[in-house]
């Protein structure tokens, strides 16, 4: 059986100097290689702003690992990774669903052939020479007819009614 094609992705604290960094890196590339992963690349993205604060960091360093690896091993290494106390958030994708997927839709999509019309050549009628006159046909404008508005009758304003006091 083939192992599976996994990237992690980890974020450490941005307060930790260089070395103590390294450190943490090391440890997360040793529980890889502990529980039977190979490391085919490491992309340092370094530090960067969080999109919201995480246990009071607004910063942190962001590191992505690409492996290679057995199923149980995602499973064994994160349960580690919540732990460490350094780590702020990570994150582990298997790429071969993600590339399962990809494939899937794109064949779940219809195909859409786009085949080229054929150009039909149009005979082009030749211009006589002389151009014959049209005799123009006087315009007649007719004036829109009018309709007479009925007229408005307004009544009487009602009188007010007396109110009868009860003595």
């Amino acid at each position: 059986m083939e192992p599976n094609k996994y990237e992690l992705g980890v974020i450490v604290r941005a307060d930790l100097d260089e070395e103590a960094l390294q450190a943490e890196m090391d440890r997360v590339k040793g529980l890889l290689d502990r529980f039977g992963a190979t490391i085919e690349k490491e992309d340092k993205w370094g530090r960067r702003k969080l999109a919201y604060p995480i246990a009071k960091h607004a910063e942190g360093v962001y590191t992505f690992i690409t492996y290679t690896a057995p199923s149980a091993t995602p499973r064994e290494v994160e349960s580690r990774l919540r732990l460490m106390e350094n780590v702020l958030r990570f994150l582990t994708i298997n790429l071969n669903e993600v590339e399962a997927r990809k494939a899937k839709a794109k064949k779940d999509q219809p195909a859409v052939e786009v085949k080229p019309e054929p150009v039909v050549a149009e005979p082009v009628a030749e211009k006589p020479a002389v151009e014959e006159s049209v005799a123009e046909e006087p315009v007649v404008v007719e004036e829109p007819a009018t309709v007479e508005e009925p007229a408005v009758v307004e009544e009487p304003a009602a009188e007010p009614v007396a109110e009868e006091s009860a003595e």
